[in-house]
């Protein structure tokens, strides 16, 4: 089961930290607390880095994780090491299923796959986590799934710093918010200082620069304020924290990343959480941006 995993582990000297024989030891194995474990089942295939069949014939598709170069007909040799990985892994064996707590959302993609973390009955091994570890793969949650960000964000930052597997291509790097031009039409991760936050017309702008008509920006929509409020985070009260954010970056006034949930942003300094008596967001106070 582990003979893919260690022919990679051969093929990328950096990661020869362990002896072979104890590789399977240091796969990542979670527990999936804030979710429901909604079934198990056998693995049939994996068809794809993030794509699963299981005998049963459902299909599920692996939440939170990217894996670039998967999606184009000639996929990546990484996303053809990404998946091969999995099928040495998982094929012909049991796997628990965890999804959402969230019966109204993040259950079923619009291509009726399940959408879901998978766990190896034997071991315990997390699918989403073994992926991270080996380089072949890079957080991307989204509001509806944006559980395990936290711990998945731990593995991915372990085996970037490592350059590990993508992590050795600059071309997946951390960019730097005053080159974030360069990552325009792409997913990026992008780092860089909050300079001001304003909010218009209920929509949040976060400004990396002093001038926000060319300079990188990040925006949260007024429909997705309440997810950091619950959080307790209060953007406005970001300026001058240095952070780390992940999603599409457009040409939009200079380039511009929406965001819209918690899990889309590292911070990378210390207290930026409310207090635990403060007021959530319907209850503070509408800021107006300054005039720019």
């Amino acid at each position: 089961m582990m003979r893919v995993i260690l022919i990679f582990l051969t093929l990328i000297s950096s990661v020869i930290f362990i002896p072979f024989a104890h590789a399977d030891e240091t796969l990542p194995v979670v527990e999936f607390s804030d979710m429901r474990r909604s079934g198990q089942g056998e693995v049939a295939d994996v068809l794809s880095p993030v794509t699963i069949l299981m005998k049963d014939g459902t299909i599920i598709r692996l939440v939170g994780i990217d894996v670039p170069g998967m999606y184009k007909d000639d996929a990546s040799v990484m996303a053809v090491t990404a998946r091969d990985i999995l099928r040495d892994l998982l094929a012909g064996q049991r796997v628990e299923i965890y999804q959402t707590t969230d019966k109204n959302s993040g259950l079923v993609n619009r291509m009726g796959q399940q959408l879901a973390h998978l766990k190896l009955a034997k071991g315990g091994f997390w699918a989403q986590g073994v992926l991270l570890k080996l380089g072949l793969a890079r957080v991307k949650t989204t509001a509806a799934n944006a559980h395990m960000a936290d711990k998945m964000l731990v593995i991915e930052r372990a085996a970037r710093e490592e350059k590990i597997g993508i992590w050795a291509n600059d071309a997946y790097g951390v960019v730097s918010a005053d080159n974030a031009e360069s990552a325009v039409g792409n997913f990026a991760i992008v780092e860089g200082r909050i300079q001001s936050v304003a909010l218009k017309k209920n929509r949040l702008y976060i400004n990396f620069g002093k001038n926000w008509r060319h300079d990188f920006t990040v925006s949260i929509a007024p429909e997705d304020k309440r997810a950091f409020s619950n959080a307790r985070l209060d953007p406005m009260r970001w300026g001058r924290k240095r952070v780390r954010v992940r999603g599409s970056v457009r040409d939009y006034n200079g380039p511009y990343m929406e965001i819209t949930h918690p899990g889309a942003i590292e911070f990378l300094d210390d207290d930026i959480a409310l207090p635990e008596d403060a007021p959530r967001e319907d209850a503070l106070p509408q800021y107006v941006a300054p005039p720019q």
